[in-house]
């Protein structure tokens, strides 16, 4: 067993303390936590204090084991909690019944990470100041989450994406009002934020309210949802797919959270909901116009014809850097010629792009029109 799989003594102490058990102090002298727990008193949970002891492995598979009978909790699942108690996680499931769950596009799965980190960046940037829509998720604060939070394994069961935020990764306060939960530290502000509001999102579409919900956001002075977090979560869904969403939390031990958050609440957002989530994003974001403008980005997937003079063309899907700092995806229609340089530039390693045309507003991928120019970087 590596050292990686292995649960640190005093995470598994407050683990187990999470979940009831008391320390017994005698046990420190024999540099053993010796824990009991009132409900059930025939039953202890010994493992040395000691990372370095001879039978450390051993005696915590033990604890793991005799929790998981004592609970009917599977020994993995108790694992992984108390590998993870200083974090709070986020697992992302994505499937689709037409596609059977066989594959996922690959432009998609770009844009599945690419809506994870604004999914955070924008909670992170409305707990530091709620607004209904943020011009640039550029608070040094968000950022730092992003560089925080890692990546995990992913989980069988469809196409699973799971997060790590750890809760005590930064020593900051926000400005949004959490209730009588005002003390929690600022990474767990943003993730109870970021269930709270798609909670509120999901009941405002499943119950016909989305007009009153919509008015109470523009309303009120700290929204709990703004537009870019509703942007984001539009990158989780794939028209060709027609895929559904799941999400769902797994809450750090190390700070309490209310029975009501703490239930096991599976947030779907089923296919149907994503033109409704859409709808929302821009009525939060001030009115948006055309935008015609040079811009710098890669091309993400190549979809053009054959035409009867043997050269391809059609449409393209490119990823643009915005002058926010955002990239957004986009569909353009090129002419032989932009296509034969858009396809240098999609089998070329780092190679950009540069276009200049009129970028319209809406869901990703965004529709790009009357082209002036598009070509190859060249160094």
């Amino acid at each position: 067993m590596t050292q990686e799989s292995l649960i640190s003594p005093t995470d598994l102490r407050d683990f187990t303390k999470s979940l009831g058990w008391e320390l017994v102090k005698e046990g420190l002298s024999d540099r053993l936590y010796v824990l009991q727990n009132p409900k059930f008193p025939n039953r202890q949970l010994t493992f040395p204090m000691d990372l370095a002891a001879p039978d450390y492995a051993e005696s915590t598979q033990r604890v793991i084991d005799k929790l998981s009978e004592i609970l009917d909790v599977h020994p993995g699942t108790l694992k992984t909690r108390a590998l993870n108690i200083r974090e709070d996680s986020l697992r992302f499931r994505i499937f689709s019944e037409q596609n059977g769950d066989r594959s996922l596009p690959l432009s998609f799965t770009t844009s599945l990470v690419s809506g994870l980190q604004q999914l955070l960046k924008a909670s992170a940037c409305n707990v530091m100041r709620p607004k209904a829509y943020h011009p640039r998720l550029a608070f040094t604060e968000a950022q730092q989450l992003i560089e925080k939070s890692r990546f995990g394994h992913t989980a069988p069961g469809s196409f699973v994406l799971q997060v790590s935020c750890p809760i005590h990764a930064l020593d900051i306060q926000g400005a949004l009002p959490m209730g009588d939960e005002s003390d929690l530290p600022f990474v767990r502000r943003v993730t109870l934020a970021l269930k709270r509001g798609m909670e509120q999102l999901i009941f405002a579409i499943e119950g016909d309210s989305l007009d009153q919900f919509v008015d109470s956001l523009k309303s009120t002075s700290t929204p709990i949802l703004s537009s870019n977090l509703c942007e984001a979560l539009t990158q989780f869904y794939d028209e060709t797919l027609g895929n559904s969403l799941d999400i769902s939390f797994d809450w750090s031990a190390l700070e309490p959270i209310s029975a009501k958050d703490s239930m096991n609440g599976t947030l779907r957002f089923q296919r149907d909901y994503f033109g409704r989530i859409e709808e929302i994003r821009r009525e939060l974001r001030p009115k948006e116009g055309h935008s015609i403008d040079t811009f710098i980005g890669t091309v993400e997937r190549l979809s053009g014809e054959m035409g009867e003079d043997g050269h391809r063309s059609g449409e393209v899907i490119l990823n643009l850097l915005l002058q926010e700092g955002e990239s957004v995806r986009t569909r353009v229609s090129l002419d032989s010629q932009q296509y034969q340089e858009a396809d240098k530039a999609h089998m070329t390693e780092g190679a950009y792009i540069r276009v200049c045309g009129k970028l319209l507003p809406g869901r990703q991928p965004r529709q790009m029109t009357e082209l002036s120019s598009f070509g190859l970087i060249r160094s």
